[in-house]
């Protein structure tokens, strides 16, 4: 017996271990196969299958085998039974339970405290029954987490198997079975995959956000260079101008000082809704990494999907405060001082604001398939005029049918253009620009920027210009949301329109109004400009 004890001694408990009760054996047996079981657990096996098996080898016995008992195994085990087992009381003296622990599903009452979870088991382990898991090849390979209650919501309801997948298409915990069934064709992942991306689309768009915040916040200051720009220009500007003046100046300042005051309160409360949804998603965050602790990728994913979905976030993408440049407010102010004397200085102001214009000047043709039917274009497509009587013309969804509009071939959805039209001759006439998808058989009362247009009448009929202009030039600056109308002969500023909200294509725009008894007879001609 002493050379028994002896090999005892350098045994390790997995090797003492029934594979059914995973318990040191008690009153061993071995079937023919040569593998060895607790009597009882073995008897209790074949008595819930239908046929005779080794619960390790699957060897098929062809009627219930004569079990025999192990006298060699036996002694070992009851040698090793009475090793001390200096390792477990310790282990025990940690394992103390309090309310809401897990505890160990194979312990004896009083239970002590689970330290892990086995997810292809289904069962929850204490230190001392966690043992096989550690030491035994098979055992582990098996997939152990901290230690969770309702293990059986993590099996596949239909396959009756580990749900470690989820399904993307229908946001729906699966397992391998089903990923070959039902959903073979979907976009499938582990589990531990989706944990991941969850994890990487948080942290984007975290970034996204804080990227945004300094776009806004670099917005905010350069509108703050423009305006201060502008301002000081303004200043100077007014400085030099008669006491008469100065309440011009104190509104031209105001107006500039407001806008900015818009961007900057626009750009602070979208700053504030980012910071809220990084303060929100930075939570989520934290309680992701909370759980990702665990290892429990299932709880996760169950959390973060189903339980707790993410919150519904604003797409920032589209989303700026862009700074406006302000440029052209000093000659828009001085042109609305129509009580004053213009003097030299003025006159200065607007050739200068008129040779910065003409920087962009662009070369315009007609598009006589979009002009009304009444209008002639002349086969250059530089001019058009009003003529008596209707053509025959298609009525196609490009042509005009209740203005007298046309427009020019050219698109624009950026930058500035500019571009110069004779108005010589006329008592009326109207010049503009408009959106590419405007209704184009809208009543010319319905020409308003709210439809998408953008026009200036004008002429010896309409007194409350400056003068009456024979060549005007169109300045339309796309960002900015700017149009400028100038006379192209004496740079003065005849009209102005600002905050006008461009969107898509725009096209120059041209209407030479009804030849009124013949008086309005002459052409509107497009006119090289002379840079």
């Amino acid at each position: 017996m002493s050379g028994m004890a002896g090999v005892s001694c350098v045994l390790s408990e997995d090797q003492f271990l029934c594979s059914i009760c995973l318990e040191v054996f008690t009153d061993p047996v071995t079937t023919p196969c040569g593998h060895s079981f607790c009597n009882i657990c073995i008897n209790k096996h074949w008595d819930n299958c239908d046929h005779c098996n080794c619960p390790v080898c699957k060897e098929e016995f062809t009627s219930r085998p004569k079990l025999k008992t192990s006298t060699c195994l036996s002694e070992m085990v009851s040698e090793f039974k009475n090793k001390p087992q200096k390792e477990d009381t310790e282990s025990s003296e940690s394992d103390s339970t309090g309310a809401g622990d897990v505890l160990c599903d194979f312990c004896p009452e009083p239970k002590l405290k689970a330290l892990k979870s086995c997810l292809v088991c289904q069962t929850s382990y204490c230190p001392n029954h966690l043992t096989p898991h550690n030491t035994v090849p098979r055992l582990k390979k098996h997939q152990l987490i901290a230690p969770v209650e309702n293990l059986e919501e993590r099996i596949c309801p239909e396959h009756e198997r580990l749900m470690e997948f989820f399904c993307r298409d229908h946001s729906q915990l699966i397992c391998v079975q089903c990923s070959y069934s039902d959903h073979k064709s979907h976009n499938t992942v582990p589990l531990k995959e989706q944990c991941e991306e969850e994890q990487s689309e948080l942290q984007q768009k975290i970034q996204e956000r804080k990227q945004k915040i300094q776009e806004l916040q670099r917005s905010v200051e350069l509108s703050q260079e423009n305006a201060d720009r502008e301002m000081k220009e303004g200043v100077e500007f007014f400085n030099d101008l008669m006491k008469l003046v100065q309440q011009s100046l104190d509104q031209f300042k105001q107006s500039i000082e407001q806008k900015h005051q818009e961007i900057k309160e626009k750009a602070e409360e979208l700053m504030k809704e980012v910071e809220s949804e990084i303060s929100a998603l930075e939570q989520r965050r934290a309680q992701m990494e909370e759980i990702w602790k665990s290892d429990d990728h299932f709880h996760f994913v169950q959390t973060f999907t189903s339980v707790k979905p993410a919150p519904e976030m604003n797409d920032w993408t589209e989303v700026s405060v862009r700074a406006p440049s302000y440029e052209g407010r000093v000659a828009i102010a001085v042109s609305e001082l129509l009580i004053t004397k213009l003097n030299p200085k003025i006159k200065k102001l607007f050739e200068d604001e008129l040779k910065q214009a003409k920087k962009h000047a662009v070369d315009v043709t007609l598009d006589p398939d979009t002009a009304h039917q009444w209008l002639d274009v002349s086969q250059n497509y530089k001019q058009v005029q009003y003529m008596k009587g209707k053509k025959h013309l298609p009525d196609t969804p490009e042509r005009f049918s209740n203005a007298f509009y046309v427009l020019g071939k050219q698109k624009f959805s950026s930058g500035k253009f500019y571009y110069e039209v004779q108005v010589k001759g006329k008592t009326s006439w109207c010049l503009g620009v408009t959106k590419e998808s405007a209704d184009r058989k809208v009543e010319i009362s319905d020409t308003i920027p709210k439809n998408g247009y953008w026009e200036l009448y004008g002429g010896s009929d309409h007194p409350y210009l400056w003068s009456a202009p024979e060549k005007v030039g169109v300045l339309v600056d796309y960002e900015e949301g700017l149009m400028c109308f100038f006379d192209a002969e004496t740079s003065a500023l005849l009209c102005s329109f600002t905050d006008c909200c461009f969107t898509g294509n725009i096209l120059p725009l041209l209407n030479p109004c009804n030849n009124n008894s013949g008086n309005n007879a002459a052409p509107l001609i497009l006119t090289p400009v002379d840079v």
